[in-house]
């Protein structure tokens, strides 16, 4: 019976593969030596198989996981590209995620939320874009506790010529961030306020699109320009990039308007549930961010707003929103890390002011005896007991004096009423009598001026009307006048027509 043994395998030695995980290291006996795996003339495959080395080199050639990549896209500036992603990012990694921003907008305000501005010996996207000898290590800085992010410059908008020169323009993001895929857990990406170079790199390595947005009517219209763009990437360079959550900024709830075109975009976004589009699983996130003051004001702080101010509204919105999104995710979240939340800008808790007790209260009013003999305790007593007794005499004694002066008070006015009245009366009599002596003069005038009348009517004929006073017609009355003109009314201005909500579909 034929024995068959393996040949030895010294011909061609072992090639270790290249590390992928940070944690695979030559301590941790993660790499593998290739002593270790050849095994000796002779050796069985069974004790190959079974070789702890050899099973650590196939650990170690697994490809890292691949982060979720989000890209925060809008044409439009001024919506909240970069306060999300600010934010966002500081939310996931309070949670306890690993998270890298990188800035693609040449404005740079992404740095200066952190408080953080490039230096000339900074290597920022700009060189990792258009260098192939810029590393991405050398490129990347630490804003916070597992929160990293890639400064941008105003050089960068100049990018987007120079990249038009280069063979695989739109990939060059995608390959330079693979590298660190492992190290982190989401990555942000900050695009700029139009559908460029830059923005087409971001579209390229991103898994999904965030779309910052107000709920007016112009953005509405400009929604659907940003799903076709999207749409055309799928069919090329990303087939699988999705459009997956409307990010709702700067938002007034008591707005009809605002309600209105929410209602619209959840009416146009549900036309395509199931469809091979997309934009077919797009919701609008939950909560939308309210309009905050307190956004506005954390860059210039350098802080991002749960630094600045964790308990306003707009910090409570992201940190629901990241909340949510991790459950939809599936990805690993404790408790909100809010520890390291100050006010005080140096990220250590605040302590708070303990509240004075009564007794601690009672003990700062009251002076007890120092002295530690009985006597001493009972002068303090009979001396305390003789105050009391004095407080309540002169107590009852100025209660006395204010009842006194009440009632002076309530005696004047008395007087002061009976003096008038008595008055009153006298001015009454007075104006009596007054008035009779009228009414006796009017009497007698009246008796003399009728007796004359009576006189003069017998002798005097009577008087003809003339001719003029027959003919004369009587003068109009002020009611018998023509009426006046009514004044024109004027007509009411017509309201132009308010331009439907809808802007003819998300069409493709």
């Amino acid at each position: 019976m034929a024995i068959y043994t393996r040949a030895p395998m010294h011909e061609e030695p072992y090639e270790p593969q290249p590390v992928l995980h940070p944690s695979l290291t030559p301590e941790t006996g993660g790499t593998v030596e290739a002593s270790a795996v050849a095994p000796e003339a002779g050796g069985s495959v069974d004790a190959i198989a079974l070789a702890p080395e050899a099973s650590g080199a196939v650990e170690a050639s697994e490809p890292a996981r691949k982060p979720r990549v989000i890209a925060l896209l809008n044409q439009k500036g001024g919506v909240g590209k970069t306060t999300s992603t600010v934010n966002l990012g500081a939310a996931f990694a309070r949670y306890g995620q690993r998270v890298l921003l990188v800035d693609l907008d040449p404005q740079s305000n992404l740095s200066l939320h952190f408080g953080v501005e490039s230096g000339p010996e900074q290597r920022t996207i700009r060189d990792l874009l258009l260098d192939p000898t810029c590393r991405i290590e050398d490129a990347v800085q630490t804003a916070r506790p597992g929160l990293d992010f890639i400064p941008a410059v105003t050089e960068l908008a100049l990018v987007e010529g120079e990249l038009a020169q280069q063979e695989g323009m739109q990939t060059v993001l995608r390959s330079k961030l693979e590298p660190v895929y492992g190290n982190y857990d989401i990555v942000l990406l900050d695009c700029p306020p139009s559908l460029g170079v830059l923005s087409v790199n971001a579209l390229t390595v991103a898994d999904e699109v965030f779309v910052p947005m107000q709920a007016h009517y112009l953005p509405l219209r400009g929604l659907e320009k940003l799903l076709q763009t999207v749409h055309l990437i799928s069919q090329g360079l990303n087939p699988t990039i999705r459009v997956t959550g409307i990010l709702l900024c700067m938002h007034d709830g008591s707005s009809s308007h605002a309600r209105a075109v929410i209602g619209e975009i959840e009416s146009q976004l549900a036309q395509f549930r199931g469809m091979d589009v997309p934009w077919s699983t797009a919701t609008v996130l939950d909560p939308p961010v309210r309009r905050n003051i307190k956004l506005a004001e954390a860059p210039s702080f350098g802080q991002t707003i749960f630094d600045y101010a964790p308990k306003c509204p707009g910090a409570d919105d992201y940190r629901r929103i990241a909340e949510q999104l991790l459950i939809g995710w599936g990805l690993p979240h404790g408790s909100f890390d809010g520890a390291a939340v100050g006010g005080n800008g140096s990220g250590a808790a605040v302590p708070k002011k303990r509240k004075a007790t009564k007794g601690t209260k009672r003990g700062a009013k009251s002076t007890k005896p120092t002295g530690s003999s009985k006597s001493a305790r009972n002068s303090a007593k009979k001396s305390a007991k003789s105050a009391k007794a004095a407080s309540k005499i002169t107590k009852k004694a100025s209660a006395t004096k204010a009842a006194a002066k009440v009632a002076t008070k309530s005696a004047k006015p008395v007087k002061r009423a009976q003096a008038t009245i008595a008055k009153a009366s006298k001015a009454n009599a007075s104006k009596a009598a007054r008035a009779a002596r009228a009414v006796k003069v009017a009497k007698a005038g009246r008796t003399i001026t009728m007796a004359k009348l009576t006189k003069s009517a017998r002798t005097t004929p009577k008087a003809k009307p003339t001719k003029s006073a027959r003919t004369s017609k009587p003068a109009r009355s002020a009611k018998a006048s023509k009426p006046a003109k009514p004044a024109k009314i004027a007509k009411p201005t017509k309201r132009p027509a308010r331009r439907s909500l809808r802007s003819g579909g998300l069409s493709l």
